[in-house]
């Protein structure tokens, strides 16, 4: 705004100028052609041509003509001839002789001395009032200008600021699709990139949102399935172990089935229960950095040693242990390690060996896990809780994790970035 005030402000004075010189020299001219000026002054030179001739005065009796200059109170009073100026009534005292009249453009009128002919330059001020009108006329018309151009470019920032008023209200109302399309270096700019920041933040705020929200019905419509199936079948059991009591049989059978149903209730609760825990923990403490064998060593050995417990053969020849650093929390990869152990347990043939290996990249460290699938499969899809705990474990220690589901082979593969 002050960049445009002086701005314009420049531009009146100019204007102001050229119309002042532009008028003022068109006036002068029209004087000098019509005469105006003579007819106005011709009985004042008149008067002085007879005061002259009665006095019988010389160009250089100066005394004489101050007294009736003052008496007749001219403004202005020159006497010269060519460019010798004799008389001047700006100055009191004498000119010195041999002066020079610098200025050739006033309107001179003959007179006659005793000792010959000069030149007279008079003027009372008869002109002031036009070139005051000129003046005025000239800075009315130069303010005029100005705050038209001042109006015009602040007309322009208004429709912006009213533009961005639009969509603002637009936003509140919920349509952050259109963008707030305004790219200039000063303020309204830096305001309007705000706001269509502001309208990205919400764009990325709503559809992370509705992400969350399907993915949270997924989950809910999985978990009813995951609880229900096991839920009905304890029910089924428990309906034929209260006949079986009444007709006096043993009923043992459907016990032991009855409690293989609670387990994997009791299972998907506490998977459930993980996944509220690690998603609602906002900050990781992760530990301090270590060697990948410091790290991994201990949980790959009871990974090992709990499995061959259980009747499974655990290939570890992809195993070497490189000197690079790593960090992880060791609450959240011993989690990792149960849940893998448990789907082991459930789902691979222990005809087939369960392989393990590391995989070393230029920024990553990549453990393997892979097993086939018993057959026939007794995988039923649900909400795959537990990898999704896995997975957001992983992403809470800056790593990731990868699961690839074949026909009769599965795996997954945690990748722990390496710390440099």
């Amino acid at each position: 705004m002050i960049y445009r005030m002086v701005k314009d402000l420049v531009i009146g004075v100019a204007i102001f100028c050229i119309l002042n010189w532009g008028s003022m020299s068109a006036l002068q001219k029209y004087f000098l052609a019509s005469g105006y000026l003579y007819d106005v002054e011709r009985d004042t030179i008149e008067q002085f041509q007879e005061y002259v001739n009665e006095n019988r005065l010389k160009v250089t009796d100066t005394q004489k003509i101050w007294t009736w200059v003052e008496e007749k109170n001219i403004r202005e009073f020159v006497i010269s001839r060519g460019k010798t100026v004799y008389f001047d009534n700006v100055y009191r005292d004498d000119i010195f002789p041999g002066a020079i009249q610098k200025n050739v453009s006033r309107f001179l009128y003959q007179i006659n001395f005793l000792d010959g002919q000069a030149q007279l330059y008079i003027y009372d001020g008869c002109a002031d009032k036009y070139y005051d009108i000129i003046a005025w006329v000239s800075a009315i018309i130069s303010i005029a200008i100005c705050l038209m151009i001042f109006g015009n470019e602040l007309q322009e920032e208004i429709k912006v600021i009213q533009y961005l008023q639009k969509k603002v209200e637009r936003i509140g109302k919920g349509n952050l699709e259109d963008a707030v399309s305004i790219v200039s270096a000063d303020e309204i700019g830096q305001l309007a990139s705000g706001i269509d920041f502001m309208r990205n933040q919400l764009l990325d705020q709503k559809k992370t949102e509705e992400k969350m929200k399907q993915a949270q019905d997924e989950l809910v419509l999985g978990m009813a399935h995951d609880l229900r199936t096991p839920l009905t079948g304890l029910f089924s059991y428990l309906e034929i172990i209260r006949k079986l009591e009444e007709e006096g049989k043993q009923a043992l059978e459907y016990v032991t089935k009855s409690l293989d149903k609670a387990e994997q209730l009791r299972s998907v609760s506490e998977q459930l229960f993980e996944f509220f825990l690690v998603s609602n923990e906002s900050d990781t403490e992760m530990e301090e950095s270590e060697t990948v064998q410091s790290a991994f060593e201990d949980y790959l050995s009871e990974f090992c040693v709990f499995l061959q417990c259980n009747g499974f053969c655990v290939d570890t020849e992809g195993l070497s242990w490189q000197p690079v650093m790593v960090r992880m929390n060791t609450d959240f990869f011993g989690r990792i390690m149960n849940n893998l152990i448990s789907n082991i347990e459930k789902y691979a043939d222990k005809q087939a060996p369960v392989t393990l290996k590391i995989v070393y990249t230029a920024t990553h460290i990549e453990l393997h896990f892979q097993n086939r699938i018993i057959t026939p499969n007794p995988y039923v899809k649900g909400t795959g809780i537990g990898l999704k705990n896995i997975e957001l474990m992983m992403k809470q220690m800056e790593g990731s994790s990868e699961v690839v589901i074949t026909e009769d082979t599965y795996s997954i593969r945690l990748n722990f970035p390496i710390v440099r």
